[in-house]
């Protein structure tokens, strides 16, 4: 295996940070005629458990990381230096048991910053939506109807009040972009450092070199590039007055949707971001890199979004497309209130990972195909030119469902394009 480059080591880092997502955790909350302080105290182990859970699975991939020939991330002296940690709101709403006196827990947010003294990288890696958090999926992400002035948030984060309205002359966010952002500048690390991401970078000043790179996929996607607004916006950024500087801070936000309006994607542009692109796909800095066949990254611009059920109808029937545009229009629908108030919400410098022809999507859409290893028959999804290429010889293609396609065009497909991971049939 060759190291990978800057920008697929980043991209690995990004998904890294979501090794605590996935799954709910069991706490005794007890029982008591006031609930409230009972349930304070068990988010806070729930949100100790995880963050313990995320630091086990963020060190045990480093060091293998680190321990291979060559080193996989480009050095083999990666390591954490804030974080990583877990946020975690509250309970998942109903899930109190009043016999047992459990609640399930989950992630809500996590993030952590890595760092090569070799090659003089920091990465601040954000945690997608969390697929089993319905704050994230109803807070965080579609959150889109209500919506907060740029510059009112900025107060807000630099502990000031909010005096601004929000209108479409100005930048704006979403509502649910900006409790993200809030959540994360709140988080006070409990592994590493003991402060804040803002605090932490505060307290100490780059080497001359050293670059800064906030990432992260589908919510990060979104989160990252208006942390990094956040950080160095010109008049009122919190690392403004700081050995940081715009032009030594990338992003590389990937399936990222849309966090805020047309001025707000041109706070983004303007902010002199650094970074020299490469030749490759997805070898750029500061774009919101998209593949073509994901519903995710065209929210929340209708047009964008419109477009996709027209790809998409080659491959399936009326009755499928018939549901894509429906859910489509409702997405549509839902994010117009926030236009209303801001304007049409507007990407942020987007780049397509691959082609966006007819004949590019025919190879991209993937199929159930029939494989033997050792004997035994199993299912493995593949495209059409990996099926072709494969050793184990697949037979039987058969679509797959489009709730399936829709997944895997959102995940794994990102890895497949950016890392060059081959699908491995699971032996």
């Amino acid at each position: 295996m060759t190291a990978y480059d800057a920008w697929q080591t980043t991209f690995a880092l990004s998904i890294l940070s979501n090794a605590a997502s996935g799954s709910d955790i069991i706490v005794h909350v007890g029982h008591a005629r006031n609930l409230q302080p009972l349930m304070e105290q068990a988010t806070a182990f729930a949100q100790t458990q995880l963050t313990l859970s995320l630091q086990q699975a963020v060190s045990s991939q480093l060091q293998a990381w680190n321990a291979a020939t060559p080193a996989t991330l480009g050095a083999s002296d990666w390591r954490v230096a804030w974080g990583p940690q877990v946020f975690v709101i509250g309970p998942v709403k109903g899930s109190y048991d009043i016999i047992t006196g459990n609640a399930k827990f989950n992630a809500t947010n996590a993030m952590a910053a890595f760092y090569s003294p070799t090659l003089g990288r920091y990465v601040v890696a954000i945690a997608a939506t969390n697929p089993v958090s319905w704050y994230d999926w109803l807070t965080e992400d579609f959150d889109t109807n209500n919506v907060v002035a740029w510059e009112g948030a900025l107060q807000v984060w630099n502990g000031q009040t909010n005096t601004i309205n929000p209108s479409a002359q100005i930048p704006c966010l979403s509502e649910g972009t900006f409790i993200g952002i809030s959540n994360l500048l709140g988080m006070v690390d409990s592994v590493t450092t003991d402060k804040t991401l803002i605090g932490w970078l505060k307290s100490f000043s780059p080497a001359s070199g050293d670059t800064l790179t906030f990432c992260g996929h589908s919510l990060a996607g979104a989160l990252s590039p208006t942390l990094t607004a956040a950080c160095f916006d010109p008049t009122a950024g919190l690392l403004k007055g700081t050995g940081w500087k715009a032009g030594d801070a990338m992003i590389y936000p990937t399936a990222g949707a849309t966090p805020g309006n047309g001025p707000f994607a041109s706070v983004v542009a303007g902010l002199g971001l650094g970074g020299t692109n490469g030749s490759q796909p997805w070898q750029l800095w500061n774009q919101d890199l998209h593949n073509n066949l994901d519903i995710v990254p065209r929210a929340w611009d209708p047009a964008s979004m419109q477009a996709l059920p027209q790809i998409y109808s080659a491959y399936y029937g009326k009755l499928t497309i018939d549901l894509l545009n429906a859910l489509v229009n409702k997405a549509v629908s839902h994010a117009a209130d926030g236009a209303a108030v801001a304007g049409p919400y507007a990407a942020i410098n987007p780049a397509f990972l691959n082609g966006t022809s007819a004949d590019d999507a025919a190879n991209e859409f993937i199929y159930d195909y029939q494989v033997k290893i050792d004997g035994h028959k199993q299912t493995e999804q593949l495209t059409i030119p990996e099926a072709k290429a494969s050793p184990y010889h697949p037979t039987h293609q058969k679509s797959v469902s489009w709730k399936e396609q829709l997944l895997f065009q959102h995940t794994t497909a990102y890895g497949r394009i950016i890392l060059g991971n081959p699908p491995e049939p699971v032996k």
